[in-house]
């Protein structure tokens, strides 16, 4: 799912536009722009609001599409120059639903004909983002040429003939851009970089990739087991029913079980797992068990994201809500300390993330004042 809002909190890079002045302090906010087009995955569509991103349960479903939810009519009117061709679309092509890239092409081709001003492009613009077609394998460009035959199709119903649009609005050309994250760190070195050989076309350089730090630790334990592991892992789709969520943790507690001493938690494949295994248990409501699961996550997460990292961050805080539940408040207030100190640097105070995590934490101060 993208993030409602493009944050740089970092000094600036080379060739970021931003030019540094003065020593940036960690935490200080240098940039903030919407992006120029994002939309919820196919598998959090429902449980969260099209516009601001916030998880409800009581979200309200656009009359027309029946598709789009949002927490409320600000959300919903905010949302509406993006989402009034895009609903014709989705409205069009039922019981069908597009891919997620369609949908976001689909987006970024309808902007891109408003001729939108997007804040975020002050930094670069769409046009400026790199294809790299000359370099992408027949079978890439096959697969590629077949998403912007699907996209034709998606919209068809406000976009009848193709050929007549501007040449900055071609649909292969939008699948080529580099438009998303590169790859995830956890990854051991050789499958990142196969990965962004086949997809991005460039060997990457960094530090990481030339000590293949900590790959030793990703692949620990028997060689069966974890690729046993990984497959289960791989077959996990997000379940919509309590019925598939009880399937998806018997199938974790059952490999977890099996190949207990076998795997240590910093295998990656064991802590992704895990996190399967607490997203199931927060699911069911099974709050002890949830929390059981997401302690084992803890130092594995500190070992893989050191520093300031915003994914150690959200996870220190699902721990402390968890440890919050169970009136384990000495050490909720210790978890959410971590995740406050981390994540006042990565996402900045007034983010709604921060603003949940200092509402729980305040909470947890107050009852160890009674106690």
């Amino acid at each position: 799912m993208e993030t409602a809002a493009l944050e740089r909190f970092c000094s600036p890079g080379k060739g970021s536009g931003l030019r540094a002045r003065r020593r940036v302090r960690p935490g200080e906010l240098l940039y903030r722009a919407e992006p120029f087009a994002y939309v919820v995955t196919k598998e959090q569509l429902g449980g969260v609001c099209e516009r601001c991103l916030r998880r409800s349960e009581h979200l309200h479903r656009c009359s027309q599409c029946k598709v789009a939810k949002y927490c409320g009519k600000s959300c919903q009117k905010e949302a509406w120059l993006d989402h009034k061709q895009e609903c014709r679309c989705l409205k069009n092509i039922k019981p069908n639903f597009p891919p997620d890239s369609v949908r976001l092409a689909g987006r970024i081709v309808f902007k891109l004909l408003r001729q939108s001003v997007c804040l975020s492009e002050r930094l670069y613009s769409f046009s400026d983002l790199q294809t790299n077609i000359e370099q992408l394998s027949e079978e890439m460009k096959d697969a590629l040429r077949h998403l912007a035959q699907t996209l034709q199709l998606y919209l068809k119903t406000e976009i009848q003939d193709a050929s007549y649009l501007p040449p900055a609005v071609d649909f292969f050309q939008i699948f080529t851009k580099l438009t998303i994250s590169y790859t995830e760190s956890l990854m051991p070195t050789s499958e990142r970089q196969k990965q962004l050989m086949r997809q991005y076309c460039f060997e990457c350089d960094c530090l990481l990739c030339q000590n293949q730090e900590k790959d030793a630790e990703k692949l620990a334990g028997e060689e069966h087991a974890w690729k046993e592991v990984k497959n289960a892992v791989n077959e996990v789709r997000y379940p919509k029913s309590k019925e598939e969520w009880e399937k998806v943790l018997a199938r974790c507690r059952n490999l977890l079980s099996s190949y207990k001493g076998r795997l240590p938690d910093t295998n990656i494949y064991q802590l992704k797992m895990l996190d399967c295994a607490m997203d199931a248990c927060i699911n069911l409501e099974s709050w002890e068990e949830a929390l059981y699961y997401g302690s084992r996550t803890l130092e594995p997460y500190r070992l893989y994201y050191p520093g300031f990292h915003p994914l150690r961050a959200v996870q220190l805080m699902r721990v402390g809500k968890l440890q919050y539940s169970q009136d384990m408040f000495p050490q909720a207030l210790e978890t959410l300390k971590q995740a406050y100190n981390i994540m006042k640097v990565t996402h900045g105070t007034d983010h709604s993330l921060m603003q949940a995590l200092m509402e729980i934490k305040e909470q947890c101060e107050a009852i160890m004042r009674i106690q």
